[in-house]
């Protein structure tokens, strides 16, 4: 009986080993798919980035720099449709059938240009994309490369002319000057009426906290400040896409009731690494110069120097008389024409699972006011890992040091530019005393504009760290639910010093109404803002086709923000020759101490129904509350409801083969 059950077991246990192997081996050449091909535009160009996605499922790819692309992954016998679309093209479609005699597909893809950009893939409160026509509200796209064209080293100013209804407005002359965006016009009394910025998912703080001080009487009042979206690389970004309809804060939240700028930043490509270099010299200059009199006489008695009379025109005997004078153009004293460099060096590639793109920049630019200038270091880092068929992940991380250069500006006596015009230009700003000293300027003794810019010296410098981290779930087919954390923490540095000048200022040019004295004189400040921004988000996305003419795509969130700040200013006055410290005055100012912290919590869901690719109806809705509201009424509902047609089908191109 030992001996028969020992000899069966030998004879069918190599039998039974080698059919478990067999089907094992047949299940995985039936598992292993293998789609390859090139992508060109209508010219035969290649189209390097294109997104090739196997719909429903968690698996895609993106062309290299020769527009070529290959995808290998483990998909279930069935019948499974391949999209391949780029920013600016229709995007086109073909449908592929997995089963054990048929694993491996080659197709090329000719991409036309899409004038109306109805098929170009948007993301909108999910990572998940949707076209415009299916999202019945405008989304405006702008690729990379306008944005790399401008030669500008600020994103935002790269958008002017380049969204429709946008108006995008400089606040500051200097290098790194704040911008004002407006895509729904004013929306606050009060508060900025600028959009939510979001980079990669991250929600950032685009808050223009002023640490250097350039009111007019040195109070810490000073509001003008930079827009922290200078600190974004234009090379590093991808697209830009832009919503600024109503919808939303249906999506984003009230936070977005002034419309959504959302930046994606380049990724990893498969194919060996490729190393990107670009450097430009860049030149700022006057657009146009400023007319000055030139005239040989003015109205009234002298103003420089002994029996100087108190210029007015408005006082009639001395408009009688008139004076010789001799006329000054002090532009060539103010401005400049100021030089700058930008330089680029990035690095892509990857595998099929594993994607990186990294970068380095260095940009520096000379302001045309004489002074100032800006100096910026960044580095950046994307990773993008499809670990198998149902788990993918994310993650990347942007630093950057920031540092300027200012002068005052704005609606102040101490900005260079009103010193200039606010005064005739008969006074002799070059004048010096007995002992090489400057001198006021005028009957009123206002600040010489010289003096500003050789000695005033206001100092900003940022560093700054904006982080990312995403994972992605294929739990069955149609359902997908990602997870995404963002991380903003800005630390921000200012100092502003003006040292004793040897003359007197008029009674209240310099606050308070007194007269200052050489032992009163001199202004130092110091200030800092630090700020810390956090949000993640859960979303679940499940799309299927319910008849053939008939989809729905079914999308759930939940999103939670936090935000904390702290400004600290010291200033004081009456500094001594070679005190330049905060507190090292005769007289401190008033300090400051501000501090906010804040969360947002929503939940949001929207049904969308497609119906031949021409009918869609949206609908969806936002719940969100905010811990600044009293308790008793701290949620509110932000509804959409959207629906559209297109009166003539567009053909999807199947030009795969």
């Amino acid at each position: 009986m030992h001996m028969n059950l020992k000899n069966l077991l030998f004879r069918v246990l190599p039998k039974a080993v080698f059919l478990l192997l067999g089907v094992l081996f047949t299940i995985g050449l039936n598992a292993q798919t293998v789609i390859k091909g090139k992508v060109t535009d209508s010219k035969g160009l290649p189209i390097p980035g294109a997104s090739v996605q196997i719909k429903n499922t968690g698996s895609g790819t993106s062309s290299n720099t020769d527009g070529v692309y290959q995808l290998m992954v483990n998909l279930k016998n069935g019948k499974y449709e391949v999209m391949i679309s780029s920013v600016g093209f229709t995007s086109t479609e073909k449908s592929i059938t997995v089963n054990s005699t048929n694993g491996s597909f080659s197709f090329d893809a000719i991409l036309k240009e899409d004038a109306t950009g109805l098929d170009e893939v948007v993301v909108t409160g999910t990572s998940q994309g949707s076209t415009k026509r299916q999202l019945g509200n405008f989304v405006g796209t702008i690729k990379g490369s306008q944005l790399a064209n401008s030669a500008s080293p600020n994103a935002i100013a790269s958008l002017q002319g380049k969204v429709a209804g946008a108006q995008i407005t400089q606040n500051s002359g200097d290098p790194a000057g704040g911008m004002t965006v407006k895509l729904r016009g004013v929306s606050s009394i009060s508060g900025s009426s600028d959009p939510l910025y979001i980079v990669d998912g991250v929600i950032i703080n685009n808050s223009n906290a002023r640490v250097t001080n350039a009111s007019s009487d040195y109070d810490g009042s000073g509001s003008i400040g930079q827009n922290r979206m200078v600190d974004i690389n234009p090379n590093d970004i991808d697209r830009i896409e832009v919503l600024n309809g109503a919808a939303a804060a249906a999506i984003y939240g009230s936070r977005a009731n002034a419309g959504v700028v959302q930046i994606f930043t380049k990724r990893g490509s498969t194919g060996a690494p490729k190393i990107t270099f670009s450097t430009r010299v860049n030149s700022n200059s006057l657009r146009k110069r400023l007319n000055f009199s030139t005239a040989p006489t003015k109205f009234g008695g002298p103003t420089d120097g002994p029996g100087a009379v108190t210029q007015d025109i408005l006082n009639l005997p001395l408009l009688t008389t008139t004076t010789p004078v001799q006329r000054f153009d002090y532009q060539d004293d103010i401005f400049r024409t100021g030089y700058g460099t930008d330089n680029n060096i990035s690095i892509t590639g990857g595998q099929d699972k594993l994607k990186y793109f990294a970068s380095l920049n260095y940009n520096f630019n000379e302001g045309i006011i004489r002074g100032t200038d800006n100096r910026k270091f960044g580095f950046r880092l994307n990773l993008d890992n499809q670990v198998n068929k149902w788990l993918s992940w994310n993650a990347g991380i942007n630093y950057i040091n920031n540092n300027t250069n200012e002068k005052p500006d704005g609606n102040t006596f101490f900005s260079p530019i009103n010193g200039m015009t606010i005064v005739g230009n008969f006074h002799n700003i070059y004048a010096r005393d007995a002992n090489g000293n400057l001198q006021a300027v005028g009957e009123r003794g206002r600040i010489n504009p010289l003096t500003v810019i050789n000695d005033i010296r206001q100092s900003n410098v940022t560093n700054r760290t904006i982080s990312n981290v995403g994972f992605k779930l294929f739990p069955l087919k149609g359902l997908v639910i990602d997870y995404a954390a963002g991380l903003d923490i800005i630390a921000q540095n200012g100092t502003t010093y003006m040292p004793p000048v040897t003359y007197n200022l008029s009674p209240g040019f310099y606050g308070g109404g007194i007269t200052l004295d050489p032992t009163l004189n001199g202004y130092a400040s110091a200030a800092n803002f630090n700020s810390t921004f956090f949000n993640h988000d859960l979303n679940i996305t499940y799309s299927t086709r319910i008849t053939d003419k008939l989809s729905s795509v079914t999308q759930m969130g939940y999103s939670e923000q936090y935000e904390k700040g702290q400004y600290i200013l010291a200033q004081s006055r009456g500094l001594l020759p070679g005190i330049s410290t905060a507190t090292g005055g005769s007289t401190l100012l008033p300090n400051s101490d501000g501090r906010s912290e804040r969360s947002i919590r929503g939940f949001f869901i929207q049904q969308n129904f497609k119906f031949n690719n021409q009918f869609f109806v949206t609908v969806a809705g936002r719940i969100d509350g905010s811990s600044v509201f009293a308790k008793n009424n701290r949620n509110f509902f932000y509804p959409k409801v959207s629906g559209n047609i297109l009166f003539q089908k567009p053909n999807i191109l199947r030009n795969l083969h």
